[in-house]
């Protein structure tokens, strides 16, 4: 359950999440009080081609199987697209249904839900650790696991599988790419240069990443890092987001406990309070 949060009062909180997510989030943020500011490091894009649907259907047509893990409401959506644009959307839920699904998040099992899809399964931390443990205590080891998601994620999730006897299949349903816009980037660099930025939220590794390839175009990192570092308070959702911040040289000063953008803007609001 989500605690009562702070107050987000005065505040301006960047969101780098992809404009599909942003919206949700800047309500949020201004439910709390804040102003949301939205800087997108990833865009999302459907596949050149629609095999990996058809490739998912094909397998659970033929019974092979055991466990689906959707790992974000983006690949809900973009498979579920994909087959709708194919004419084979009844099939492809029909066929979910007889096999186990695993929702990473409440977001993602909303989704689902929402599309006669049953979710059979969602982890109490939404890790890669979180995952492998919910599917040991579900009796999924050593079995086939498809996992419909981004052609840009990390590979941990499905090493750690295969080392514990899984036969793991991933599917790229979706692209996620880095935004071109130098307008956008250009007056985040003036906002933060001017102090106008309280805080910035990451919610993935990836978008992370994606925010210095933006930037360093028009700054060099150490300025960029200055002008973050002791000023700007950092907000990492999950460990590898975390370790990817860390690593880029950026000092994160919040993580919430359970892996959600609301978690986390409380956990942000308390740290602000303290300060």
């Amino acid at each position: 359950m989500v605690q009562k949060a702070s107050s987000l009062k005065g505040k301006t909180i960047v969101v780098t999440r992809p404009r599909e997510q942003a919206l949700d989030a800047g309500r949020l943020i201004e439910a709390m009080g804040g102003k949301p500011y939205f800087l997108p490091t990833i865009e999302i894009k459907a596949p050149p081609d629609f095999s990996a649907t058809m490739k998912l259907l094909d397998a659970l047509t033929a019974g092979k199987v055991d466990f689906v893990i959707l790992m974000s409401v983006n690949g809900v959506r973009h498979l579920l697209e994909a087959a709708d644009s194919l004419g084979i959307k009844d099939q492809l839920r029909q066929n979910l249904r007889k096999t186990a699904i695993m929702a990473v998040g409440p977001k993602t099992a909303e989704e689902l839900e929402k599309n006669s899809v049953r979710v059979d399964l969602i982890p109490e931390k939404y890790t890669s650790e979180g995952i492998l443990q919910a599917l040991q205590q579900h009796g999924a080891s050593r079995k086939t696991i498809y996992i419909p998601r981004t052609s840009e994620a990390p590979p941990e999730l499905a090493e750690k599988l295969r080392e514990k006897g899984s036969t793991v299949v991933e599917l790229h349903v979706y692209e996620s790419q880095l935004p071109y816009d130098s307008a956008i980037s250009e007056r985040f660099l003036k906002d933060l240069t001017n102090e106008s930025i309280d805080a910035i939220v990451f919610s993935s590794s990836l978008g992370a990443k994606n925010f210095t390839k933006m930037l360093t175009p028009y700054i060099t990192k150490d300025k960029l890092l200055n002008l973050i570092n002791g000023k700007v308070t950092i907000v990492a959702i999950g460990p590898v987001t975390t370790k990817t911040l860390t690593e880029l040289g950026l000092r994160v000063d919040v993580i919430p406990e359970k892996h959600l953008f609301e978690e986390a803007l409380n956990a942000l609001a308390h740290h602000l309070n303290a300060e």
